[in-house]
């Protein structure tokens, strides 16, 4: 499971939700095991690509899906990080503790996705591949972005604002 989960991201979420029943599976479960591979038997020559000719700058995606675990209301944060044309980076984890807002968890969400391209910018700098230009990270709530570029912290954002320094470190 854990190498379905590196090497197909289009999976990482099924594996990922089929796996917190290891302990004790039921009929459900092993029927979902075996729709993913069979899933997996029509998709085999699907998967990650890497180009050699590819413009080696750096830039995120962030998104997440607010409340989206039924059971306890938690939201589920997913971003990838892509090295030119090539995907170097994903994660799709759910979120330590439930948010009040989507706002609250975009912004949760665009935290992870910087501390995650400010460690592949001192990896790749490391293997001499130096990012000139800043790392744009693309993120669809207009209220996040609103709060990332906003020096002031107001009462509705004091609880995230430990996230709110991060990024606006790295901004």
């Amino acid at each position: 499971m854990t190498y379905l989960m590196i090497t197909r991201p289009d999976l990482a979420h099924v594996v990922y939700k089929v796996s917190q029943f290891m302990s004790a599976p039921r009929s459900t479960h092993y029927a979902a095991v075996l729709r993913i591979i069979r899933y997996l038997r029509g998709t085999l020559y699907r998967g990650l690509f890497f180009s050699i000719n590819s413009d080696y700058t750096l830039y995120a995606y962030s998104d997440v899906e607010w409340a989206g675990d039924v059971n306890d209301r938690k939201s589920i944060t997913g971003y990838s990080v892509f090295f030119g044309s090539s995907l170097i980076s994903w994660k799709s984890k759910k979120q330590v503790i439930a948010s009040r807002s989507s706002v609250e968890s975009e912004y949760r969400a665009h935290v992870d996705t910087t501390c995650e391209v400010v460690w592949l910018r001192r990896l790749l700098a490391d293997f001499g591949y130096q990012q000139p230009h800043s790392t744009p990270i693309h993120c669809d709530s207009k209220a996040a972005i609103q709060i990332a570029h906003n020096d002031v912290l107001y009462e509705r954002t004091k609880h995230i604002e430990l996230d709110c320094h991060i990024t606006r470190h790295h901004y």
